[in-house]
């Protein structure tokens, strides 16, 4: 399986930074790969994510959403067997106004074991450069 991962440290309360991942109709301000979410963000439900590289819509099911602790979602390219996404966000509340967030994307499906570094080095890349986009609007927002 391959995957990126990554963590930041936001100096912001776990609800603001909740507030702010799930208003959906924003991402475009500070998300490179997500454009925008259209559908019920709920668990089990069906919604259909604009993904800026791939320059098209592609539906993902909601697995997870907890308010001020998880979202994660699937999406698929094809089918799952092809190639299949588990995208998550955990939020952490670390106390004094702080929230953790993990932040990433795990791959399966045949066309994953084809997938060159250099793609998952750029969606790497991508995810930290988001990260770093909501933490700025995060700690603006918060003080």
């Amino acid at each position: 399986m391959k995957s990126c991962q990554t963590k930041i440290i936001i100096n912001a309360p776990i609800t603001t930074v909740w507030e702010i991942l799930t208003d959906f109709d924003r991402y475009p301000e500070w998300n490179p790969l997500i454009g925008k979410i259209r559908g019920k963000m709920e668990q089990g439900k069906l919604a259909f994510a604009h993904v800026i590289p791939l320059k098209g819509i592609f539906p993902i099911r909601i697995i997870s959403i907890k308010k001020n602790k998880a979202i994660v979602w699937r999406g698929t390219v094809l089918s799952p067997s092809i190639v299949m996404g588990e995208h998550y966000y955990y939020l952490h509340d670390l106390g004094n106004g702080q929230t953790e967030l993990e932040h990433g994307e795990d791959f399966t499906g045949i066309l994953t074991n084809l997938m060159p570094e250099a793609v998952l080095s750029y969606m790497q890349d991508r995810y930290e450069y988001h990260n770093q986009k909501l933490k700025i609007i995060a700690e603006n927002r918060f003080k």
